[in-house]
């Protein structure tokens, strides 16, 4: 399913000591509800009906949320939507106002489009104002935002909940004990993923194994000490699949916020954890390859690979350019991994050091198998680092200000 193929370094005896016993210290931990979500029936099952009633009447779906609660569901999005389906689903994450309202008055088809509502606590701030800003736009149009539309939250007193409880909205629920940069395998990405029409059992299927996974997971929690104790404060997450590309973006915002924190749980100075980058390839061999090449050593990367991709496509018969490249007899896919091992040894050759991820396909059991991994490892290495993965106080902070700025 997920294979960790190469290793360009090793980690220390006692640095994969470390990381088996958090890896099993995160395993047992009884209050951590992102682990538990493949065993809560009611989120799978919740999801697919409100997905299969939504795909009887409307073609689009539209989620507005941010960070947590639009990134894991934007990588399903991107990895599950195909072009000749019926089904799409979009999502604003972003309150820049150009965008906003260039995408919603573009909109087509407004009886056939549903709108969904995120937000882990209910109070964010940007999911409250875009869903302001949209009543007052559908309003205009003659529909009543209650009735084309979704709240996703957390089941208990906050302002979203509280609306949709009042004017009698369909709620689904994000757990209490599960983070909102943890809840991808909750409603936030389940309900978009069956309205694309992605099998949820086989999802839950690849969580459950990737949970169970100890050795993956201890071996990449000791792989990424072992970076940080080298100070390799970079670390790349090179993905060689397009389909990855958002991927990319929910594994940096999971690792940065986090890892990243000021005091270990007993108030002291905390160590220091790596600046997480995602990369596509090929196409970023053209932009920060040299950087890493010939830059200052203080990345570490971790290649990320889809097996079926490389091999993919119609044979070129005959090359019309007469390049001084083999293409001939070849598909697009072996072209494609050429490039991936190119850029892998060259890095090895000039002493950068790597790591690679590698699936066979890239299907629901993958997909549920590989949000989960990265959760047991970011998990894993917070507990290597004895802080807190689960919060996020810096954060919060600009949050307050924000809301104190808009009081004015």
């Amino acid at each position: 399913m997920i294979f960790l193929t190469e290793s360009t370094v090793k980690a220390t005896q006692s640095e994969t000591e470390l990381a088996l016993a958090s890896v099993e210290k995160v395993l047992s931990r009884m209050d951590l509800g992102f682990l538990k979500t493949p065993e809560r029936a009611h989120l799978w099952k919740s999801s697919q009906e409100r997905a299969t009633q939504l795909r009887n009447t409307c073609q689009t779906m539209i989620v507005l949320g941010i960070g947590g609660s639009a990134m894991g569901g934007r990588a399903i999005q991107e990895i599950f939507e195909t072009s000749h389906s019926k089904f799409k689903v979009e999502f604003i994450d972003n309150i820049d106002s150009h965008s906003f309202w260039k995408k919603i008055e573009s909109l087509k088809d407004l009886e056939k489009t549903h709108w969904v509502l995120v937000s882990k606590s209910g109070n964010t701030l940007e999911t409250l104002a875009m869903g302001n800003y949209l009543n007052q736009f559908l309003a205009d149009k003659g529909i009543e935002i209650k009735n084309v539309c979704t709240v996703v939250t957390e089941p208990k007193e906050n302002i979203l909940a509280r609306w949709a409880k009042k004017n009698q909205v369909p709620m689904l629920e994000i757990p209490l004990d599960v983070g909102g940069r943890f809840s991808v395998l909750t409603p936030v990405g389940l309900l978009p993923a069956a309205f694309l029409g992605a099998d949820l059992e086989q999802i839950r299927q690849g969580a459950l194994w990737a949970a169970s996974e100890k050795e993956l997971a201890t071996n990449l929690v000791a792989l990424s000490m072992a970076s940080f104790r080298r100070e390799e404060w970079i670390t790349c997450f090179w993905s060689y699949c397009d389909s990855l590309k958002s991927f990319g973006f929910w594994v940096q915002q999971l690792w940065a916020e986090s890892l990243a924190k000021k005091t270990t749980r007993e108030n002291k100075p905390a160590p220091r954890a790596s600046t997480p980058i995602p990369l596509i390839g090929s196409r970023d061999q053209h932009s920060v390859l040299q950087q890493i090449a010939e830059g200052h050593r203080d990345k570490f990367i971790w290649f990320i690979r889809v097996s079926e991709g490389e091999d993919y496509g119609a044979i070129l018969k005959k090359d019309i350019f007469g390049a001084d490249v083999n293409y001939e007899n070849k598909n697009l896919g072996r072209v494609f991994a050429a490039l991936a091992v190119s850029t892998t040894q060259g890095l090895k050759q000039v002493g950068v050091n790597s790591l690679t991820l590698r699936l066979g396909r890239l299907q629901e059991k993958e997909v549920g198998a590989l949000f989960m991994i990265f959760q047991v490892v970011v998990a894993a290495l917070g507990e290597c680092m004895d802080i807190n993965a689960f919060d996020q106080p810096g954060v919060e902070l600009g949050k307050r200000l924000a809301k104190e700025i808009l009081q004015n």
